[in-house]
């Protein structure tokens, strides 16, 4: 990557380039490498794919990654994105294709819903015609899954082919594990990959017409090596398949590959069909959002170059250095990575300069008085000693004073007199509806403390197998409670999987539990509230009989007392997915914030209500107001929304309300009525209070310049605000 070079003194930032191509922003990352949105020289749009250090020092896999870069060269199908150009050799080997400003078909399906027998015929046509052109280049793709068909206006497209084999070599030898999404791999490269031939794709392909027919696989979901042991010695379920294609798709699912038909035979089945039959009205809407940000990404600089991945670690707490010496810490590095955005700070600023333009989305920017006032007289005032890097919560008429692996202290919330401590054992993990969970060192046991400091317990019984604890004592959270039942989640042992489960109060019996597939759904979701202190990933959320959790960008909704999953809706939210997020719940909408997006589900049925407009910089906490939506920007603008329609209403420079200094922690807004309370971090920390109406700053509390990390909760009109050796209550008038 080009560095940073100086100019009249002033450090700007150098585009980043592979080979001649422009990187603009990251679309991705898989087990291979990341994916990049590029721009040529002559402007056109790329989809580039950088390997991994790891494999390019790997003379196998450079080999073969040769060999498949120039078989890719020469698939012609209309219904494959051409390879344009690539650098197999090198430090950094990588391949760029046309890029195509469209859904995949997973994207599609759980947003707009299946595709119904015509839609479903014009995509396995589709898919059919990509993969003769695949096979007859001497290819074999092996990772035909949702994921890889992108449902383009003008047709499918299937993506990702010509690199597959490389990449599973190598990690076969590493690992003595086949790549491949389970439920859509076929049986004989489960049980022998080197038999691998042009018939495993059509299994995958039979797989995919069962998932667009129904929204789910023929071989169910689960752990991995179970739905793999369904596939090669059970039946696949096909119960909604329609009569006309039942046989066909069948076929296709036959354990024996030589019984599987052709592509070209499938094709023959399946044509005529109309390419348009795929298109919904909704899905026609979002393509044309999707071509009109790839027009501007055609012309526009990019807004916040980004930087080839390199091993950087960043510094933990106590909990996230032993994640490290797990060696599952590489995913949660990846995670906490957000403040290095900080570096760029001087691109931030000039993208800050455009806002409050009249064609800026989020409304004009708020006129702030100079200086600022200070706050009123608080109404009363708490010394505070004893904990670090800790955080406040209302427990009802409480006001609790904790931090993670340390004790807990309870206040009135009306006078500011201690009411209780936490007895030396509670070890306190985190807050959840109102309740401070704490684990025991063996995981036997789950504590909670209530508003009045009265320690509760319940025994865990074997939900956490002794196989599991090293790596749950690491990454445990408590999503809430309801009734009699608590909802954990955990890393398992499984590299990149975890656990979420409902769990019987009382009895410790699991009620029920679901795999779950990425580590940054539980680990680096950790690894985010420690670095971030309360603003990071919340995973979940437990509310009216149901648990919201996100898995690899899915959002499940599931019935608490017996884990049946509701409604499962994909995460449109874009980018890199080691950004934090957070599910926020209104009266009737579920809010998924990730990154620089908000998007709203229907909470009753999943479908998408709206999506906000891009927020100009990375979104490190919010907070729920009545209507509104407060996302504190990682370089010091606070945006507001209307929950309602998620428009921009405002937006709001605060102050650099992210840390600079290691070891500090950006901290979370909290609403009150009619008003936001927003954590700053500069020359003088303090809190600043907005008009929730117009984002005006009101006033701001400060304390002595020895209080340098401040954290709010807020309720009705009062806001507390915790230095590190002072808690305070304000009555806010706005």
């Amino acid at each position: 990557m080009a560095a940073g070079r100086k100019t009249d003194g002033i450090r700007t930032q150098q585009p980043v380039f592979v080979g001649p191509h422009q990187l603009l922003r990251p679309l991705g990352e898989g087990g291979m490498g990341e994916v990049y949105l590029a721009r040529s020289p002559g402007l056109r749009l790329l989809a580039v794919k950088v390997v991994r250090a790891e494999y390019a020092e790997d003379p196998q896999f450079q080999r073969r990654f040769r060999q498949e870069v120039e078989a890719a060269r020469r698939v012609t199908g209309f219904h494959t994105p051409p390879v344009v150009d690539a650098e197999p050799r090198g430090r950094r080997p990588w391949m760029a294709t046309s890029y195509l400003p469209a859904p995949d078909l997973g994207e599609v399906v759980l947003r707009f819903g299946t595709l119904g027998e015509t839609g479903t015929r014009a995509l396995g046509a589709a898919i059919a015609e990509a993969l003769a052109a695949i096979h007859a280049a001497g290819l074999v793709h092996r990772d035909l899954k949702p994921g890889n068909v992108l449902i383009a206006r003008d047709g499918p497209r299937v993506i990702d082919f010509g690199i597959s084999r490389a990449f599973d070599a190598a990690h076969l030898t590493r690992t003595g594990m086949v790549c491949g999404t389970p439920g859509y791999v076929a049986p004989e490269r489960i049980v022998a990959d080197s038999a691998t031939t042009g018939a495993a794709d059509v299994f995958s392909l039979g797989c995919l017409l069962v998932y667009a027919l129904t929204g789910r696989t023929p071989f169910g979901d689960g752990e991995p090596a179970h739905v793999n042991h369904r596939v090669v010695y059970e039946e696949p379920d096909l119960s909604g398949v329609p009569a006309s294609l039942l046989s066909l798709v069948a076929s296709c699912l036959a354990k024996d590959p030589a019984q599987r038909p052709t592509v070209m035979a499938v094709l023959g089945a399946l044509a005529p069909a109309d390419p348009a039959a795929v298109l919904s009205p909704w899905l026609l809407a979002d393509l044309d959002a999707r071509e009109r940000q790839a027009e501007a990404d055609r012309g526009a600089p990019p807004a916040d170059p980004p930087a080839l991945p390199v091993r950087k670690w960043q510094s933990l707490t106590r909990r996230g250095l032993l994640g490290l010496g797990a060696g599952i810490g590489a995913v949660a590095a990846s995670a906490v990575g957000v403040p290095l955005l900080l570096e760029r700070r001087k691109q931030a600023a000039s993208n800050r300069a455009t806002v409050g333009q009249a064609s800026n989305p989020w409304g004009a920017a708020a006129k702030q008085p100079s200086p600022l006032p200070g706050g009123p007289a608080p109404v009363w005032t708490q010394s505070l000693s004893g904990l670090m890097e800790a955080q406040i919560s209302l427990l009802g008429p409480t006001v609790a004073w904790w931090a993670e692996g340390q004790g807990a202290f309870g206040y009135d919330t009306s006078t500011g007199r201690q009411l209780w401590s936490s007895a030396p054992d509670f070890q306190a993990v985190e807050e959840a509806g109102g309740l401070l969970y704490a684990p025991s060192a063996d995981l036997q046991t789950l504590s909670w403390l209530d508003s009045a400091g009265t320690n509760h317990s319940s025994p865990l019984g074997s939900t956490v197998p002794a196989a599991q604890q090293t790596y749950a004592q690491m990454s445990l959270r408590v999503l809430g409670a309801q009734g009699q039942v608590v909802v954990l989640a955990f890393q398992t042992v499984e590299e990149g999987g975890g656990v979420i489960t409902g769990v019987e109060l009382g009895t410790g019996r699991d009620v029920w539990r679901h795999a779950i597939a990425q580590t940054d759904a539980v680990y680096t979701a950790r690894g985010a509230e420690q670095l971030l202190s309360g603003s990071g990933s919340n995973l979940g959320l437990v509310a009216d009989g149901r648990c919201y959790y996100q898995d690899n960008g899915v959002t499940y909704a599931v019935d608490l007392a017996t884990g049946k999953i509701l409604w499962q809706a994909a995460s449109t939210a874009s980018g890199n997915g080691t950004l934090p997020y957070r599910l926020v719940r209104t009266a009737d909408l579920l809010l998924v914030v990730h990154g620089q997006t908000v998007h709203a589900l229907d909470e009753a049925s999943g479908k998408q209500r709206w999506t906000s407009p891009t927020v100009p910089e990375v979104a490190l906490g919010c907070a729920l107001g009545t209507g509104r939506l407060l996302l504190a920007g990682a370089f010091g603008t606070a945006y507001c929304l209307d929950t309602a329609t998620g428009k921009g209403l405002w937006h709001t420079t605060v102050a650099a309300t992210t840390p600079t200094g290691a070891g500090t922690s950006f901290r979370a807004p909290s609403a009150g009525d009619g008003f936001f309370a927003v954590p700053v971090v500069q020359q003088a920390s303090g809190v600043a209070v907005l008009s929730a109406a117009d984002g005006a700053i009101r006033w701001m509390a400060r304390g002595s310049a020895a209080e340098n990390v401040w954290t709010t909760a807020a309720s009705g009109q009062m806001v507390y605000c915790a230095s590190s050796t002072t808690l305070r209550a304000y009555r806010v008038s706005v």
